[in-house]
Protein backbone atom coordinates (compact mmCIF):
# COMPACT_ATOMS: atom_id res chain seq x y z
CA UNK A 1 0.00 0.00 0.00
CA UNK A 2 2.66 2.14 0.66
CA UNK A 3 4.29 1.84 -2.45
CA UNK A 4 0.78 2.40 -4.44
CA UNK A 5 1.23 5.77 -2.59
CA UNK A 6 4.13 6.61 -3.32
CA UNK A 7 3.75 5.50 -7.00
CA UNK A 8 0.72 7.63 -7.01
CA UNK A 9 2.65 10.42 -5.92
CA UNK A 10 5.26 10.09 -8.49
CA UNK A 11 2.94 10.02 -11.19
CA UNK A 12 0.89 12.93 -9.96
CA UNK A 13 4.21 14.86 -9.65
CA UNK A 14 5.15 13.54 -13.51
CA UNK A 15 2.34 14.91 -14.54
CA UNK A 16 1.81 17.83 -12.88
CA UNK A 17 5.34 19.00 -14.45
CA UNK A 18 4.26 17.70 -18.28
CA UNK A 19 0.46 19.29 -17.68
CA UNK A 20 -2.75 18.75 -16.38
CA UNK A 21 -4.31 19.69 -19.97
CA UNK A 22 -2.11 17.31 -21.65
CA UNK A 23 -3.39 14.54 -19.27
CA UNK A 24 -7.36 15.62 -20.64
CA UNK A 25 -6.05 14.96 -24.22
CA UNK A 26 -4.59 11.90 -23.60
CA UNK A 27 -1.06 12.51 -22.81
CA UNK A 28 -0.27 10.88 -19.86
CA UNK A 29 2.95 10.38 -17.87
CA UNK A 30 4.20 7.21 -17.79
CA UNK A 31 4.28 6.98 -14.31
CA UNK A 32 0.72 6.16 -13.98
CA UNK A 33 1.27 2.73 -16.13
CA UNK A 34 3.26 1.77 -12.80
CA UNK A 35 -0.50 2.29 -10.94
CA UNK A 36 -2.00 -0.68 -12.83
CA UNK A 37 -1.30 -4.43 -13.59
CA UNK A 38 -3.45 -3.59 -17.13
CA UNK A 39 -1.93 -3.17 -20.62
CA UNK A 40 -4.92 -0.88 -20.91
CA UNK A 41 -3.93 1.39 -18.22
CA UNK A 42 -5.01 4.83 -19.38
CA UNK A 43 -8.70 4.12 -19.35
CA UNK A 44 -9.14 3.18 -15.62
CA UNK A 45 -6.73 5.92 -14.71
CA UNK A 46 -8.31 8.73 -16.76
CA UNK A 47 -11.79 7.59 -15.41
CA UNK A 48 -10.64 7.49 -11.65
CA UNK A 49 -9.00 11.37 -12.46
CA UNK A 50 -12.38 12.53 -14.04
CA UNK A 51 -14.17 11.10 -11.17
CA UNK A 52 -12.50 12.56 -8.48
CA UNK A 53 -12.43 15.85 -10.46
CA UNK A 54 -16.63 15.80 -10.48
CA UNK A 55 -16.18 14.43 -6.56
CA UNK A 56 -14.06 17.82 -6.01
CA UNK A 57 -16.47 20.33 -7.89
CA UNK A 58 -19.84 18.66 -6.31
CA UNK A 59 -18.23 18.50 -2.81
CA UNK A 60 -17.08 22.47 -3.42
CA UNK A 61 -20.81 22.92 -5.17
CA UNK A 62 -22.23 21.35 -1.92
CA UNK A 63 -20.15 23.36 0.87
CA UNK A 64 -20.52 26.68 -0.95
CA UNK A 65 -24.41 26.50 -1.63
CA UNK A 66 -25.65 23.17 -0.10
CA UNK A 67 -27.57 20.74 -1.41
CA UNK A 68 -29.92 21.84 -4.72
CA UNK A 69 -33.04 20.68 -3.03
CA UNK A 70 -32.14 22.88 0.23
CA UNK A 71 -31.51 25.74 -2.01
CA UNK A 72 -34.55 25.57 -3.37
CA UNK A 73 -36.46 25.24 -0.26
CA UNK A 74 -34.13 28.18 1.39
CA UNK A 75 -34.89 30.93 -1.22
CA UNK A 76 -38.89 29.91 -0.86
CA UNK A 77 -38.88 29.84 2.74
CA UNK A 78 -36.91 33.58 2.72
CA UNK A 79 -39.24 34.92 0.04
CA UNK A 80 -42.37 33.49 1.91
CA UNK A 81 -40.29 35.41 5.20
CA UNK A 82 -40.23 38.95 3.27
CA UNK A 83 -43.45 38.35 1.41
CA UNK A 84 -45.03 38.26 4.84
CA UNK A 85 -43.02 41.02 6.05
CA UNK A 86 -44.61 42.93 3.53
CA UNK A 87 -48.37 42.30 4.83
CA UNK A 88 -47.55 42.55 8.45
CA UNK A 89 -45.30 45.58 8.74
CA UNK A 90 -47.13 48.65 9.67
CA UNK A 91 -47.85 51.48 6.97
CA UNK A 92 -45.82 54.09 7.78
CA UNK A 93 -42.64 51.46 7.39
CA UNK A 94 -44.18 49.25 4.00
CA UNK A 95 -45.37 53.09 2.38
CA UNK A 96 -46.89 51.38 0.05
CA UNK A 97 -51.78 51.03 -0.05
CA UNK A 98 -51.78 47.72 1.03
CA UNK A 99 -55.53 47.41 -0.30
CA UNK A 100 -54.31 47.15 -3.86
CA UNK A 101 -51.86 44.08 -2.69
CA UNK A 102 -53.61 40.97 -4.08
CA UNK A 103 -54.62 38.36 -1.68
CA UNK A 104 -51.40 37.27 0.41
CA UNK A 105 -51.90 33.43 -0.43
CA UNK A 106 -51.94 33.91 -4.45
CA UNK A 107 -48.34 35.56 -3.62
CA UNK A 108 -46.83 32.46 -1.53
CA UNK A 109 -48.70 29.96 -4.29
CA UNK A 110 -46.83 31.71 -6.76
CA UNK A 111 -42.87 29.90 -8.17
CA UNK A 112 -39.90 31.55 -6.76
CA UNK A 113 -39.28 33.89 -10.01
CA UNK A 114 -42.96 35.15 -9.52
CA UNK A 115 -42.68 35.54 -5.93
CA UNK A 116 -39.21 37.66 -6.46
CA UNK A 117 -40.88 39.84 -8.85
CA UNK A 118 -43.75 40.91 -6.50
CA UNK A 119 -41.14 41.72 -4.37
CA UNK A 120 -38.88 43.62 -7.27
CA UNK A 121 -42.12 45.81 -8.12
CA UNK A 122 -43.25 46.19 -4.32
CA UNK A 123 -39.66 47.68 -3.77
CA UNK A 124 -39.54 49.87 -6.58
CA UNK A 125 -43.03 51.36 -5.49
CA UNK A 126 -42.11 52.25 -2.18
CA UNK A 127 -38.44 53.43 -3.37
CA UNK A 128 -41.04 55.83 -5.66
CA UNK A 129 -43.16 56.70 -2.56
CA UNK A 130 -40.29 57.86 0.13
CA UNK A 131 -38.64 59.94 -3.27
CA UNK A 132 -41.73 61.86 -3.50
CA UNK A 133 -41.72 62.05 0.86
CA UNK A 134 -37.97 63.50 0.35
CA UNK A 135 -39.17 66.02 -1.97
CA UNK A 136 -40.43 69.58 -1.21
CA UNK A 137 -42.60 71.08 -3.58
CA UNK A 138 -44.24 74.06 -0.96
CA UNK A 139 -46.99 71.84 -1.34
CA UNK A 140 -48.82 69.71 1.24
CA UNK A 141 -49.37 65.72 0.61
CA UNK A 142 -50.63 63.13 2.37
CA UNK A 143 -46.45 61.86 2.66
CA UNK A 144 -46.08 64.05 5.19
CA UNK A 145 -48.88 63.47 7.95
CA UNK A 146 -46.88 60.09 7.92
CA UNK A 147 -44.55 61.84 10.78
CA UNK A 148 -41.34 63.75 10.62
CA UNK A 149 -38.15 62.93 8.37
CA UNK A 150 -36.32 61.36 11.34
CA UNK A 151 -39.22 58.92 12.16
CA UNK A 152 -39.84 58.11 8.77
CA UNK A 153 -35.97 57.05 8.66
CA UNK A 154 -35.99 55.21 11.67
CA UNK A 155 -39.18 53.13 10.07
CA UNK A 156 -37.15 52.74 7.28
CA UNK A 157 -34.38 51.09 8.95
CA UNK A 158 -36.68 48.92 11.34
CA UNK A 159 -38.13 47.89 7.92
CA UNK A 160 -34.86 47.16 5.73
CA UNK A 161 -33.94 45.41 9.09
CA UNK A 162 -36.55 42.92 8.94
CA UNK A 163 -36.20 42.30 5.46
CA UNK A 164 -32.14 41.86 5.79
CA UNK A 165 -32.91 39.59 8.63
CA UNK A 166 -35.91 37.34 5.99
CA UNK A 167 -33.00 37.42 3.19
CA UNK A 168 -30.35 35.79 5.72
CA UNK A 169 -32.98 32.97 7.31
CA UNK A 170 -32.17 29.53 7.33
CA UNK A 171 -34.69 26.78 7.06
CA UNK A 172 -36.45 26.01 9.89
CA UNK A 173 -35.77 22.56 11.63
CA UNK A 174 -38.07 19.70 10.27
CA UNK A 175 -39.25 17.11 13.50
CA UNK A 176 -38.45 14.04 11.49
CA UNK A 177 -40.44 11.82 13.82
CA UNK A 178 -44.13 13.34 12.22
CA UNK A 179 -46.10 10.67 10.26
CA UNK A 180 -47.90 13.92 8.26
CA UNK A 181 -46.46 14.75 4.96
CA UNK A 182 -46.81 18.52 3.94
CA UNK A 183 -45.85 18.19 0.23
CA UNK A 184 -42.04 18.65 0.54
CA UNK A 185 -41.38 15.69 2.84
CA UNK A 186 -42.85 11.99 2.29
CA UNK A 187 -44.39 10.34 5.21
CA UNK A 188 -41.63 9.42 7.70
CA UNK A 189 -39.93 12.87 7.46
CA UNK A 190 -37.59 11.80 4.41
CA UNK A 191 -37.33 13.86 1.64
CA UNK A 192 -39.01 12.90 -1.96
CA UNK A 193 -35.92 11.89 -4.60
CA UNK A 194 -36.83 14.05 -7.16
CA UNK A 195 -35.77 17.65 -7.16
CA UNK A 196 -37.74 20.26 -7.70
CA UNK A 197 -38.26 22.36 -10.77
CA UNK A 198 -36.02 25.97 -11.30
Amino acid sequence: MASLNIKAKQAFTSQTYLGWEDAFQGRFSQKWQALSSDKNWAKPVLTELMNWGRACWSNRCTHLFGERKDQYHLRRHRLHLQVNIWYDSSRTQVLLNRTNFPDRASILHRNNEGIARWLDQQHADRDSMRNRASQTTGQLTMDRFMGTIASRREQNLIFQGSLQEARRANLPVINETTTASDGDHSHGGTPPSEEPPD
